[in-house]
């Protein structure tokens, strides 16, 4: 289970952001600036709050009243993270991109036939479609054998086609795999086909679920 209770000061406003999740899909719905992707970013460590706790599963990566006990760096976590712009290396193939991490070539093997980019993997980020891009991302984050998979707008720059597609994949790998996906998004028919539970955010407040 991934347990989250976190308040960090912002410039526009203080975050404050309780939720638990189970092996499930949650989407953090809301306008840009409300305070979604900081929330990720305190889960995958590269920011910290300033006050509470973030555990997943045995492991507590962040706890303000345990003074001795530092924040869990970030490749100690096990969380699989996609960005919005995706974050591939340009100087490395695909298959370079997706080994980056990987625990598990067998895992590897499934995913890449599941979201198809066998084809891809000795080119380069520069020479692919931007569905590719994010089948590419999303592969490199899960070859890491993550316990929770962040994703942060993963769609956004597609086009409607491919942002179905991709979509339906991401379900399918959710079905295979069975951990904690949180999901950022602003898209509301996004939120309600990927999201077994929406909440909507707002100036860093949970406001809706």
């Amino acid at each position: 289970m991934l347990d989250i209770n976190i308040y960090k000061k912002l410039s526009h406003f203080d975050l404050h952001v309780q939720l638990k999740a189970q092996q499930e899909r949650i989407v953090l719905f809301g306008p840009s600036g409300s305070g979604k992707t900081t929330v990720l970013n305190c889960i995958a460590g590269i920011l910290h709050p300033d006050e509470g706790h973030i555990r997943l599963k045995e492991q507590t990566f962040f706890d303000s009243n345990d003074k001795r006990k530092k924040p869990t760096p970030i490749q100690k976590r096990k969380i699989g993270y996609l960005f919005q712009d995706y974050a591939l290396f340009p100087h490395m193939t695909v298959e370079q991109n997706i080994a980056y991490g990987m625990k598990d070539p067998a895992i590897v093997k499934e995913l890449l036939d599941v979201v198809g980019i066998k084809h891809l993997l000795k080119t380069y980020p520069s020479n692919i479609s931007g569905g590719e891009k994010q089948r590419v991302a999303l592969v490199r984050a899960l070859a890491t054998k993550p316990n929770a998979l962040l994703l942060d707008e993963p769609f956004s720059a597609l086009d409607d086609q491919t942002r179905c597609e991709c979509q339906d994949e991401l379900l399918r790998i959710h079905n295979m795999w069975r951990i904690p996906m949180i999901i950022v998004t602003h898209h509301l028919g996004e939120a309600r086909k990927l999201g077994q539970r929406i909440l909507k955010i707002n100036d860093g407040t949970l406001i809706q679920e």
